[in-house]
């Protein structure tokens, strides 16, 4: 019973990879283009199971793209291919003529080398053996069959908008900006300000790979707002929104890693923090971390809100910052009073980036 349970278990995990359901509904559209295209009168089923399997994307408004530029460039191929029969017929020749001016009409449409090439497999096929008017005809139908299942598809790959997806991303990576930052404050001041190399070189490792991520969700949220313009179901609005949300926690995240990296110097020259003054920057980068959590909570409902500079965890943050500078202008060693001079502007930029408007 435990082997099936685990079984079970590692095939709805499997299920759940945006890879491998990638990977399964585009055979399924593929197949289904196929079956559609042999029932149907005057439409290629090979043309139709090809243009699917080519034309799905991970979302619904890449997948449009990729349709239309299919549709426009296999049609712009096929009527080059198509004039050349009619004034010199079918060779070698016209079908050269048909795949260049192909690449040329891809990078008119921005397709770039993979989608020029994609487009010419498929002219290929279009204009391929026993060329007529009925072929072209039964194969332009292929295409636009294809197409279709491509784009009904594309919309179960992934579940949700991409730009909530996107803002569900960002936010996760805020929640764990916040509690680095917060374990980084506990650290300091149970440490009194000697922090081993190695949990500083953690830190750092645990920041960068936040900010990856968060690079990546950018780049979601910047293809969710080019999309705005090909899909229905993307609010341009709320995907200003989101990229906008990205781009505080970026900022927050790129801090971060600065944060870490002063502390890693710190710690491998030995050059250790006061305990007073240690416990004093932990408050400012405690505080810093409960502004991130509470701005990290808004942007859920709604993306990008900022906090009051004056109140609640902000106002918090800015008192704690002028306390710690007091430490920090009567230190004597030079050492110590730029890395406290270093963090404090550092928790000020975060707190401008959450209160920026």
């Amino acid at each position: 019973m435990s082997i099936l349970r685990r079984l079970t278990q590692q095939l709805t995990s499997a299920a759940s990879r945006p890879y491998v359901r990638l990977a399964v509904l585009s055979a399924a559209a593929a197949a289904a283009a196929y079956g559609i295209g042999s029932v149907l009168p005057m439409v290629s089923a090979v043309v139709a199971g090809v243009t699917a399997l080519i034309a799905v994307r991970p979302t619904l408004h890449a997948s449009m793209q990729e349709a239309l530029r299919q549709v426009l460039g296999v049609v712009i191929g096929a009527a080059v291919a198509f004039g050349s029969l009619e004034m010199v017929g079918f060779s070698v020749v016209s079908l050269f003529v048909a795949l260049v001016v192909c690449f040329v009409a891809a990078a008119w449409l921005g397709l770039g080398e993979d989608g020029a090439t994609a487009v010419a497999v498929t002219v290929v096929l279009v204009v391929g053996p026993h060329f007529s008017t009925e072929a072209i005809e039964a194969r332009l139908s292929g295409v636009v069959v294809g197409s279709l299942v491509a784009l009904l598809t594309s919309h179960f790959i992934r579940p949700g908008t991409p730009q909530g997806r996107a803002l569900a991303d960002v936010v996760d990576e805020a929640d764990r900006t916040a509690r680095l930052l917060a374990a980084i404050a506990e650290g300091l001041s149970h440490s009194g300000g000697r922090v081993p190399v190695a949990t500083v070189q953690a830190w750092l490792t645990q920041a960068q790979d936040m900010l990856a991520r968060i690079v990546s969700a950018r780049h979601a949220a910047e293809d969710a707002v080019a999309g705005a313009r090909w899909s229905p179901l993307i609010d341009p609005q709320e995907a200003a929104a989101v990229l906008e949300q990205v781009r505080i926690t970026e900022g927050t995240a790129v801090t971060l890693v600065s944060i870490c990296r002063e502390l890693r110097t710190a710690a491998a020259r030995d050059e250790p923090l006061s305990a007073e003054l240690a416990d004093s920057l932990a408050g400012v980068l405690r505080a810093t971390a409960d502004a991130i959590g509470k701005q990290s909570e808004y942007a859920r409902e709604h993306p990008a809100e900022t906090l009051s500079e004056v109140t609640g965890p902000v106002g918090l943050a800015r008192r704690s910052r002028t306390d710690a500078a007091v430490h920090v202008r009567h230190l004597e060693d030079t050492r110590p009073l730029l890395l406290g001079g270093s963090l404090l502007r550092d928790a000020e930029k975060i707190t401008e980036l959450l209160t920026w408007r």
